[in-house]
This record gives structure tokens, sequence and C-alpha cells, in this order.
């Protein structure tokens, strides 16, 4: 059987959750499909958060009209062209609003096992002012990540990030939100990780690898269940 990878965001929703939880939001998710994705909007992290090259400064920012046209270029749908612009609008004002100047960082992977890993972050850092910021996006409106979900996450940033390189010790970490105001727009709310307790190492594996065992069992029923449904045994007869 092979094993369906769990996005970065339903893992860390789904991770700390009590183990009974844990078993009905994975059912529920089994056969639930994103109707778009954020690609776009990943597409264009670059200009979004004006990140520098490496030899040579930007000459401002990227204006926002190019930036729209990549982003309407890119989108699969009507819907998913919508939902992007909305984000990439609102992560781009932020950019302006703060006058940030980002920069490449090779950041390795999380390995969760099944030969699968995950990235809570872009391999670029933020400069504010002069603190340097990593940031992970999270673009939902429906199924976003909760209060424990967002510990979980900048939990791994700080595990990958600042307890490995002494250069970035200190660097801060924040996930990003996009609800809509009273107006109906979009517009980012950003978490520190000062505001968190974070978990441990221990911790984390710990609610990784019951995740993914229970995600299994969960597949397994699934297939299983196709297969009493067309009549057929594991041999395919």
């Amino acid at each position: 059987m092979k094993m369906r990878r769990l996005s970065e965001i339903d893992l860390a929703r789904i991770a700390p959750l009590p183990t009974v939880d844990k078993y009905h939001r994975l059912r529920e998710l089994k056969d639930r499909r994103p109707p778009h994705t954020y690609n776009p909007t990943r597409a264009n992290v670059p200009d979004l958060l004006n990140v520098q090259p490496p030899m040579f400064p930007r000459v401002g920012y990227t204006n926002w009209e190019t930036i729209c046209r990549n982003i309407s270029k890119k989108a699969k749908s009507e819907s998913e062209e919508k939902f992007n612009l909305e984000v990439s609008r609102a992560l781009y004002d932020f950019g302006k609003e703060n006058a940030v100047l980002s920069y490449e960082k090779s950041i390795s992977e999380w390995s969760v096992g099944y030969g699968q890993t995950v990235r809570y972050w872009w391999s670029i850092y933020t400069v504010i002012g002069r603190d340097p910021l990593f940031l992970f996006v999270d673009p939902r409106l429906s199924s976003p990540l909760t209060r424990p979900g967002i510990r979980f996450a900048l939990s791994i940033m700080h595990e990958r990030i600042r307890v490995p390189d002494p250069d970035f010790a200190n660097a801060k970490l924040a996930v990003c939100q996009f609800p809509r105001n009273e107006e109906g727009v979009r517009k980012i709310h950003v978490y520190d990780a000062s505001e968190f307790k974070l978990y441990d190492v221990d911790q984390l594996n710990e609610m990784i690898d019951e995740t993914y065992r229970i995600w299994a069992e969960v597949l397994a029923e699934r297939e299983a269940a196709d297969r009493k449904a067309t009549g057929t045994t594991p041999l395919g007869f």
C-alpha cells in the first residue's frame, strides 16, 4: 500500500490531537480533495517578499500589477486565481508596509518517516528592521491551523532552523493566516513563536509517529473497503 502524503497543514492540525480524535480527523481526510491549490502564490514568493539576488540588490519592490499577471497565468481556474490573488495581496501589503528584504537560505526538510518529509518554511528568511524572520504561510479559509497546530508548526521550525544554526539561534519564527475582515477582505494575521510554549523533539516525534501509524490504518481500511466493493482480493481475482 502506498502511503498518501499528509500536507504540512493537515499534519500540524491532526498530530497534537488525542488518539481518538486523530482517527476521526484522518477518516474525514481520506476522501477529501482540496478545491484549489496555492501554488501560484508560492511561485511568486520571491516578488511578494522582495527576495534579493545573491550578488546585487533588487531595485525597488516588484509592482503588484506584474505579480497579479504572473499569478493569473499560473492559476488553473477562476476560483484558484481569486483565492491566490487575495492571499498574495495580503502578503504583498505586509511586505511593503514593513519594507522587508528577504534572502535565500537553504534549510533541509523534516523527515516524518515512510520516505516523506515536511517543510514549514520557504528557503528564505525575511528581515524587518534588523531581525531575521522565518514565515510559514497557512492560506486556508476552511480547516486552517488551530492554536495547537500553529504551536506544532513553530516547534518544528525551531528545531530545524534555530537549533542547528547558531547564526539564527535568535531568529523570529511566525505563522501567518489570512482571515477575512468585516469588509470581506483577507488580511494577514501573524502568530509569533514567543506566544507559545514549543513542543520538544520527543513530543514532536511521538505525535508524528502516532499520526502516521493511524493514517496507515485508515488507508488500509479504505483499500479493504474498495476491494470488498469490487469483489477482488489483494491478488486481483
